[in-house]
């Protein structure tokens, strides 16, 4: 008996030992393939991922940072950002390199760079890099958060939903990541959603817009059941209780109506045909959800494309749907099935067609177009009809992107790099920057306006830009897209008059880096509606007198400028944190408080007014900057 005892615990012995072998033999795996993504998917600044031809002064830069020579690599990015401005990866190499040795708090912002070099996702990448970008400069020149700086590592997805879930389980692994930025296609962010749910690592889209990122569709007067939506397939893992990915872009249900309103308010037609991408969560969003909008206010889908079919003719399909009787045609394309769309926007002309699309189809590729003036589509965002001016000038700022304007892609990934910092600020752990987003009272100012999140992920009070394309009468930028609200009352397709030499909007230009796709790139030109800042005396923008000095604002919520020193007198505007300002005298008012009077540029004026000096904690709502 006592002999086969012991051969039953032998073999049990034997079976763990196996067992915790072949356990051990999987995990080395992984971790050799988690150092494999972190080597060659993820870098700080000492390899470059976007596949062009590098600089030498961009090379000695990643080669003395992966030297750990941060001095000498500082040198050498702003070196190579000397001769190109417009290089979003050299920044955030040189604001990395500029922290030094010191604490800094760590986010990733993973872009759809893939290794075709004529992709249309390095340009979006670029697009991407600037507004995170331009937030690291930002809060780093401001001293850090609670004086601690930002660090920023890029990631390479190639925009496909295996490698990001690589890169997502990556990012976890390195504790220091706090969230991180990304991703871009619906599709490839739903991927990667489990797991940045399961590891608790908070991730916030600046791009994807599918409505089964949160599962929040447009409501139906007669619900569909999700088993039957087209967010059946994520039915088990998309719903958002506890979320961990945010977004601050608008989702494919605010396109939808936004773009459903203009066709049957705005042009009055009702029969419209869709164009879609079968094979793309976003365009199948989009579509879905246009759909409900248009029948919902009585309109009327009288045929639906794909333009993900083996055989798709761009001529025969818009034929088709002339005879059937459309009036709108609506191209819910995404960047893969792009130039499929342009071919139907050409088969389109002269028939008589209106055309709408959705945000994907906002690119340089589409400006090439003559057919495609009068086109409307979703942009989210427009410089010339932005709600914070401040981002606005600072991104104008020649020493940033050359004087290069940007989009509205830079802008949302501001605005999520934004929301990021502030959450961090109030609370640096991973949980803490999620609960902080997810909290009542997160309120925080970006590009777009105010960032306020919904308990689903979504951003709240997502407002959709819909712009036009125009004729300029330029002849290397003979067209560009403009605010809608521009053409109120307008029947030509002309550029407005009003818009067409501040060149504001973004059209295609030579590539910020040697070889890459073209941006949307313009040189801005001094907007004539801005008076001049030293043309009135009572208020310099400049120190005028040795107690006058110039400052930040440093209150997160931005500080209200008043009319007197006290709570209680008219408001002249809001000044964002970070705006610069001149103090020009501080005083007590009768209830014993600290105000300061200063000067501002509020809505592209410049005010005289009064802030509090301290907040109710005591602390200086501004910081004297020190040249």
């Amino acid at each position: 008996m006592g002999e086969w005892w012991r051969v039953i615990i032998t073999r049990i012995v034997l079976f763990v030992v196996i067992v915790l072998f072949l356990g051990s033999l999987v995990f080395a795996a992984s971790q050799s393939e988690q150092r494999k993504v972190i080597k060659e998917r993820i870098s700080f600044g000492e390899k470059s991922l976007i596949p062009v031809e590098l600089s030498p002064h961009k090379k000695a830069g990643m080669k003395a940072m992966a030297d750990k020579n941060l001095s000498l690599a500082r040198e050498e990015f702003d070196k190579s950002l000397k001769k190109n401005r417009n290089d979003p990866e050299a920044l955030i190499f040189f604001n990395n390199a500029n922290i030094g040795y010191n604490r800094s708090y760590t986010i990733v912002v993973s872009v759809p760079i893939t290794k075709n070099i004529n992709d249309i996702d390095i340009n979006n990448s670029l697009e991407i890099l600037r507004g995170v970008a331009q937030a690291q400069r930002g809060i780093n020149d401001f001293g850090g958060i609670n004086g601690v700086r930002l660090e920023v590592g890029i990631a390479s997805d190639d925009n496909d939903p295996e490698v990001a879930k690589q890169v997502a389980t990556a990012l976890f692994n390195e504790r220091k990541v706090l969230g991180v930025v990304g991703h871009y296609a619906s599709g490839v962010t739903i991927a990667a959603k489990d797991i940045y749910t399961s590891k608790e690592l908070v991730a916030i889209t600046p791009i994807s817009t599918s409505v089964c990122l949160t599962n929040t569709p447009t409501p139906t007067k007669t619900p569909t059941p999700i088993s039957n939506s087209i967010c059946s397939k994520y039915s088990d893992r998309s719903k958002n209780s506890k979320p961990y990915v945010f977004r601050t872009v608008p989702s494919d249900s605010d396109t939808a109506k936004a773009l459903a309103d203009h066709m049957l308010q705005d042009w009055k037609k009702k029969n419209v045909a869709v164009f879609y991408n079968s094979s793309s969560d976003y365009s199948m969003s989009l579509k879905s959800e246009f759909k409900t909008v248009v029948k919902q206010k009585g309109g009327q889908v009288l045929q639906e494309f794909n333009l993900n079919e083996r055989n798709f003719d761009a001529n025969s399909r818009v034929k088709q749907a002339k005879e059937q009787g459309t009036q709108v045609l609506m191209l819910a394309a995404d960047t893969k099935t792009l130039p499929k769309a342009l071919e139907v926007v050409r088969s389109a002309k002269g028939k008589n067609l209106k055309i709408l699309a959705g945000d994907d189809v906002y690119t340089p590729d589409t400006l090439k177009e003559d057919a495609a003036v009068g086109m409307v589509v979703a942009a989210f965002w427009h410089i010339d009809n932005a709600p914070n001016q401040d981002f606005v000038k600072k991104s104008k700022e020649k020493e940033l992107w050359g004087g290069a304007t940007v989009n509205w892609r830079t802008a949302l990934a501001y605005d999520a790099t934004q929301a990021l910092i502030d959450a961090i600020e109030k609370n640096p752990t991973r949980s803490g920057v999620q609960q902080a987003l997810l909290s009542p009272k997160f309120k925080t100012t970006g590009a777009s306006g105010d960032i306020e999140f919904l308990p689903s992920g979504d951003r709240k009070n997502a407002k959709v830009e819909l712009v036009q394309i125009c004729t300029t009468k330029n002849s290397s930028t003979p067209y560009k897209f403009v605010p809608v609200a521009a053409y109120k009352g307008k029947p030509s397709d002309d550029c407005p008059s009003s818009l067409t030499n501040n060149n504001s909007s973004p059209t295609p230009t030579s590539s910020p880096l040697p070889t890459a796709t073209p941006t949307l790139t313009s040189t801005p030109t001094p907007s004539s509606s801005t008076t001049s800042l030293e043309s009135n005396s009572v208020c310099r923008l400049q120190p005028e007198s040795p107690e006058s000095y110039k400052a930040k604002v440093v209150q997160r919520e931005g500080l209200n400028l008043r009319k007197q020193s006290n709570q209680d007198s008219g408001e002249l505007g809001k000044l964002p944190r970070g705006q610069g300002i001149i103090v020009l005298k501080e005083e007590k008012n009768e209830k014993g408080e600290i105000w300061k009077n200063i000067c501002a540029e509020v809505g592209g004026t410049k005010k005289e007014g009064w802030v509090k000096a301290k907040d109710s904690k005591g602390k200086d709502n501004t910081k004297k900057v020190v040249e």
